[in-house]
This record gives structure tokens, C-alpha cells and sequence, in this order.
């Protein structure tokens, strides 16, 4: 069964949903995002930041997202898991045509699994570096 599917049947463990979250992000596809979600999930981008919850305002947190990186492509370099735990590593490249090369950002998130449904996802990455990478005036 692949991954798709096993997130459609609801049987999907943590590595797939993992790494079918962020395909999805990257296909700009909220259905299949959503798919991926226990209705009651939560998601934050730091540790500590406002919770987002439930599912359908993290569908239409990622549609903004999307919006603001248009060109920008998700893709998961690394997933370690447990169970029902991942630790999904990814990258987020957006092409800057005014500096004449691509911005990178390696980030990492926590995912939690019940169900085949995910649960929670916390991400982790260097926020300076982010902001530096992404809204500084010279990569703008």
C-alpha cells in the first residue's frame, strides 16, 4: 500500500504520515493535507509559540504559508520513528531570482501518532536564521 493510501485507509504510521504531511504542503494540495490529521490536532512552529488547533485552522495556516512562499519546495531529507513518534527532518528551498540563487532553510518537526492520524507536530529551526535567510532586506 503506498503511502497515500495507507493515510486514506487510516492506517498509516508516523514515518508515513511524516513524510505525507509535507509532500502534501509541497503539492499545495489541503485535502491531502488535511487527510493527514486527527481532527483534534495541534501544531506549533517553535516549541512555546501560539498553539494552532484544530485541524482545519492548520489546513488554512499551511494555505497562508504556501501563499507567502510561492515558488518554495518541502522536502523531508530524513525521518527517524518510534511507533507513533517521528522526528521528520526537511528542507524548505525557494529560488531568489534578485540574488541569482536558491535560500535554504533545514528544519526539523515533531510528529505524534493515534489512530494513523497525526496528533501533534512541533517544529524546531533557527529562527534568526530564518528571517535572515527569508525577510532580510537582501533576500527580498
Amino acid at each position: 500500500m503506498d503511502r497515500e493510501n495507507a493515510v486514506d485507509a487510516g492506517t498509516a504510521n508516523a514515518d508515513e504520515l511524516g513524510r505525507e504531511f509535507f509532500a502534501a504542503i509541497d503539492a499545495r494540495d489541503p485535502r491531502r493535507l488535511r487527510a493527514t490529521l486527527a481532527n483534534h490536532a495541534s501544531f506549533r512552529a517553535l516549541p512555546h509559540r501560539e498553539l494552532i488547533r484544530p485541524a482545519d485552522e492548520i489546513v488554512a495556516y499551511f494555505g497562508t504559508v504556501v501563499s507567502s512562499y510561492p515558488t518554495a519546495r518541502w522536502e523531508v531529507t530524513d525521518v527517524v520513528s518510534d511507533g507513533e513518534r517521528a522526528a521528520v527532518q526537511f528542507t524548505l528551498r525557494e529560488f531568489a531570482s534578485h540574488l541569482g540563487r536558491e535560500l535554504l532553510s533545514e528544519q526539523v518537526a515533531i510528529v505524534r501518532t493515534n489512530g494513523g492520524k497525526i496528533t501533534s507536530i512541533v517544529g524546531y529551526y533557527d529562527s534568526s536564521e530564518f528571517r535572515e535567510q527569508f525577510w532580510s532586506e537582501t533576500s527580498a
